[in-house]
């Protein structure tokens, strides 16, 4: 299982600054990339995914967790993540969380909003300056309210949500984890869904008193990180 490393020898990944021409171990595929592990292995996007999205959909149907948080820790634990997964992973557990309190969505409304998720390619946190997760949320808001480009404050609704979970983002600093940004993504996402949807979730039943991802996470920030030394509850 994978937890933001590569997936074919467990290295760390490394993001260049120039984008050079890679060939997908997996698959043959060539394209250009910025990202590469430190032993000079490159996944394409859908093999890098692939392992991940599987235990993903294998394991959404039974999780009966209401809080969008839950769940994206339980998928996060089970299931990795590696390549664009985290963009997916918030997708799935804000939408699973709405379903399964209000069960006015269906199954086929998470999926899109998961397949929607999925096109959000790896690294656009610093490569484009929009992380992905949050854009998965903002693209969550869009399936809730059935926006189109076309809509007026259906679309406008969803442009917040994403700026909001941006700014979460920047607020936490760098280097990256893509876990600490999926939970204060999840956590502007609750907040919002009060004023937009006028929807409340219960509160977290999954607590820790430190970040059990610190363990897979190269550039684990530690200290410098809110979740690492307290409970993860708010």
């Amino acid at each position: 299982m994978s937890f933001g490393k590569c997936s074919i020898c467990n290295s760390v990944i490394l993001y260049k600054e120039d984008f050079f021409e890679a060939k997908c171990e997996f698959c043959g595929k060539e394209e250009e990339s910025y990202i590469i592990c430190s032993n000079n292995h490159y996944l394409c996007k859908v093999c890098a995914a692939k392992e991940v999205m599987d235990k993903l959909y294998a394991i959404l149907p039974s999780i009966d967790y209401k809080n969008p948080i839950d769940i994206a820790e339980k998928i996060i634990s089970k299931c990795g993540f590696s390549g664009h997964t985290p963009h997916p992973i918030t997708a799935a557990a804000f939408l699973t969380a709405v379903k399964n309190v209000t069960n006015h969505i269906t199954t086929e409304d998470v999926l899109e909003g998961i397949s929607r998720a999925y096109d959000i390619p790896g690294g656009w946190c610093g490569y484009h300056g929009a992380c992905g997760a949050a854009v998965a949320l903002g693209t969550s808001f869009s399936v809730l309210l059935n926006a189109t480009p076309s809509s007026d404050k259906e679309r406008s609704i969803a442009n917040r949500v994403t700026s909001a979970g941006l700014l979460e983002v920047a607020e936490l600093g760098g280097p990256y984890c893509c876990v600490a940004s999926i939970r204060v993504v999840l956590e502007k996402g609750i907040e919002l869904s009060k004023k937009y949807l006028g929807l409340e979730f219960p509160d977290k039943q999954i607590k820790y008193k430190k970040c059990w991802a610190a363990t897979f996470q190269p550039n684990c920030k530690k200290e410098k990180c809110r979740f690492y030394n307290m409970e993860i509850q708010k």
